[in-house]
């Protein structure tokens, strides 16, 4: 009797095990609010995982967008960029919901939020490092502007073959007394270390090209009357003309119509 009673008192002693809230919200000893609490999702057949990741996705939403009460509230453009990537990559759901339930535990528990931004903030990127969003494949009108360095960056993917022309009977000048020009240049080679581009086959005043890849790799390029540019990897692509000042280039003006060049950059065949 005595050992019976022994045993029934200290059962009574041992604190009662709450099991945890599945694909639900719900909190744990020591914290303040609620958080969301993903499926197993590899143990749900495929339509019910499905189900799952949705509801992961749109409670998630709810509290970063502050709709839980809880102080939680996030940067609308942050929690956009990152819907767009989970739902063009739904399985990333999975694990992004469980990252986000740690995030969630650690800021109930007294942690700041900022710890949980600086996980959030960067996520949209770090999904898709590496990943190319906008292949070329529309072709672009543009003018030139001849009075400022890079401009009009275009995103290319890696592979992507580009054409860029431009019209030849456009003229203008890149001193106050300096020649009428083209988009061809002086004909004078460009050698000046302060020049947009100065490797073989770019000329002063000509229309160059630049690349600056992803990667951080840049490489430039003449262009002139017209060129074509295979990518080697993602990144962006602009142009401007060979100069090393810009303040005094002007354009060809007669009477009142003015010259100005037209740029066209297309998908090469």
């Amino acid at each position: 009797m005595l050992l019976l009673l022994t045993i029934t008192l200290a059962d009574a002693k041992k604190p009662k095990v709450v099991p945890l809230p599945v694909n639900d919200w719900g909190h744990e000893v020591g914290m303040k609010a609620d958080c969301f609490y993903p499926a197993d999702f590899e143990k749900l057949q495929d339509g019910d995982r499905k189900m799952a990741r949705q509801r992961a996705l749109e409670e998630m939403k709810k509290q970063w967008s502050a709709q839980r009460e809880d102080d939680v509230q996030m940067e609308e453009r942050v929690i956009d960029d990152i819907e767009t990537v989970l739902l063009g990559r739904p399985v990333l759901i999975e694990t992004i919901a469980k990252s986000n339930l740690d995030q969630c535990r650690a800021f109930m528990k007294g942690g700041g939020l900022d710890a949980w931004k600086g996980w959030l903030v960067p996520l949209s990127a770090k999904l898709t490092a590496g990943e190319c969003m906008s292949p070329l494949v529309d072709t672009m009108f543009d003018y030139l502007e001849i009075t400022t360095s890079w401009y009009r960056s275009v995103t290319v993917c890696s592979g992507d073959r580009v054409r860029i022309s431009a019209t030849v009977s456009d003229k203008y000048r890149i001193s106050d007394k300096g020649e009428w020009i083209t988009v061809a240049g002086t004909g004078e080679k460009a050698t000046g270390a302060d020049l947009p581009c100065n490797i073989e086959g770019c000329n002063v005043g000509m229309l160059v090209g630049r690349f600056t890849g992803d990667d951080g790799i840049v490489t430039t390029f003449g262009i002139g009357a017209a060129n074509e540019f295979r990518a080697p990897s993602n990144g962006q692509l602009s142009w401007t003309i060979n100069d090393t000042t810009y303040y005094d280039n002007r354009y060809f003006k007669s009477a009142t119509i003015e010259d100005r060049v037209a740029i066209t950059v297309e998908p090469a065949q």
